[in-house]
């Protein structure tokens, strides 16, 4: 039997439409190169620290669960990214997140300033440790001259907000790892812990 979704409490808006808008049907994709890094820390911690969705996102993030529909979520990230000249902009999106825990996260826009947005976690144990790897992908419009401004403007803009992203997510999943007693800090050469301490 199939569980009805329903809209979380408290939140004030109605859900978006996932339906997209004409101009975002044939977005020119462009990919980024994945990033991939070490942490310190269970991969079943990394993973409940990834969505723990309404806690601090770093950086004066914020995020909130907006619909639920089991291991699927309805989103809403505020996120402040640097450019290209230094000025800092938060821009707001609305993102399904599709959960399969332990081992992977995914993303797609349904609102936000790019036509289309696709990200994906992976957490692959390592030991006592857990392999982070972080992959996406942005469209943009307007043919050539959109793909220009995607290539010159926007690529850089995503490359180095997702290496200060996966910086953070690392620091911050260290950070929870190291007074946690369920999934405590072990070094990486180590087993991973088969059950969680009582």
């Amino acid at each position: 039997m199939t569980q009805k979704a329903a809209p979380v409490a408290g939140a004030d808006e109605p859900v978006p439409a996932v339906k997209r808008t004409p101009w975002a049907l044939f977005p020119i994709l462009i990919g980024l190169p994945d990033i991939e890094i070490e942490i310190q820390a269970d991969r079943r911690l990394a993973f409940e620290v990834l969505t723990a969705f309404g806690a601090s996102q770093g950086s004066e993030g914020s995020s909130r669960v907006l619909f639920r529909d089991g291991e699927r979520l309805l989103v809403e990230f505020r996120v402040p990214v640097r450019g290209l000249l230094g000025i800092q902009q938060t821009f707001r999106t609305v993102e399904w997140v599709t959960l399969q825990a332990p081992n992977q996260i995914d993303s797609e826009g349904v609102t936000g300033p790019l036509p289309l947005l696709r990200d994906r976690f992976t957490l692959e144990e390592r030991g006592a440790c857990t392999k982070f790897r972080y992959q996406s992908t942005f469209g943009v419009r307007g043919w050539i001259p959109g793909w220009l401004v995607g290539m010159l403007y926007v690529r850089p803009t995503m490359k180095r907000f997702m290496r200060n992203h996966a910086e953070e997510v690392k620091q911050t999943i260290e950070a929870r790892a190291a007074r946690c007693k369920i999934y405590p800090q072990r070094l990486c050469h180590e087993e991973p812990t088969l059950e969680p301490a009582q």
